[in-house]
């Protein structure tokens, strides 16, 4: 869409967060080390709002840095938005892929979903059923799901996932926490880390509490959870697309989510930018 019309766009202010059009106008200053794709289109109305992916031009082992799935998490998109500078400098290092803002539609309305029911990140479509040998689910739910599913797909041939980190947030509980959807488990190093972060920092860490999907909690880190998610799509080994294929297969997944309640908007954002700005030094830990 024109830059005119996205201009006039209203977002959702209440919690502060920056307009839609200031997150899409930080992105034009992504340097020249950088590509863009539009992955898919988000219509509401007469709007229409892309679905960016930047990469290094340079192709090869990755990380992946994805963010705003959910609409009425702004933390994630605002911090990238913040850390573009740093992200510059980090690109002239390291491959990375970014898909900085996952639900531009959600993100406007502060609305998990952008049509109130389904996910872009549903994956189900692509997730072997281990029982039947079979998808998960027959179709995917909606366009921009499969759009966005396959997009990563394909883009995992030439940028193979070695790290990727989710930027979430959860209304529904006190406590900040990582799942840890690759192959390593509680024992990924990235995790730890960032559990150790989360305790050195006095975030509302989680020693054994259970999450609003009823998955324990512990010492701040989830694993082995089968959710359907892009994140569990990405640290496949195996996917099913008309047959079984080989998957994305990351090794280190990590989902990070900062709780919301009575913590400030500043604040949360603050918390995402120490981690983007340690992404380096987790490559690191799971290239050794």
């Amino acid at each position: 869409m024109s830059k005119q019309n996205i201009l006039n766009i209203k977002t959702f202010n209440k919690d502060k967060r920056k307009p839609i059009n200031k997150l899409y106008n930080s992105y034009s200053k992504l340097d020249k080390n950088w590509s863009k794709e539009v992955v898919t289109v988000f219509k509401d109305n007469n709007i229409e709002l892309p679905i960016l992916c930047f990469s290094t031009k340079h192709k090869g082992n990755s990380l992946y840095l994805i963010s705003g799935i959910h609409g009425e998490e702004p933390a994630g998109p605002n911090a990238i938005s913040n850390n573009i500078k740093f992200l510059n400098k980090l690109a002239r290092k390291i491959h990375i892929v970014l898909l900085p803002l996952c639900n531009p539609i959600g993100y406007k309305k502060n609305q998990r979903y952008p049509d109130l029911k389904n996910s872009i990140g549903d994956s189900e479509h692509f997730l072997l059923d281990l029982k039947n040998k079979k998808p998960r689910r027959t179709k995917p739910v909606s366009e921009n799901s499969l759009k966005f599913t396959s997009y990563l797909i394909k883009k995992s041939k030439s940028y193979k996932p070695i790290l990727v980190l989710d930027l979430h947030e959860d209304e529904k509980i006190n406590a900040n926490y990582i799942y840890s959807q690759g192959e390593l488990g509680k024992k990924d190093p990235v995790a730890i880390e960032i559990s150790k972060f989360l305790n050195k920092k006095n975030l509302g860490s989680a020693k054994k509490i259970k999450t609003r999907f009823n998955e324990i909690i512990e010492n701040n880190i989830i694993s082995n959870v089968n959710d359907g998610s892009i994140d569990e799509l990405l640290s496949s080994k195996r996917i099913i697309n008309k047959k079984i294929k080989k998957g994305p297969n990351a090794k280190s997944v990590i989902v990070f989510e900062t709780m919301t309640k009575n913590i400030p908007l500043k604040k949360r954002v603050k918390i995402h930018s120490e981690i983007i700005r340690n992404l380096g030094k987790y490559l690191s830990m799971i290239k050794s």
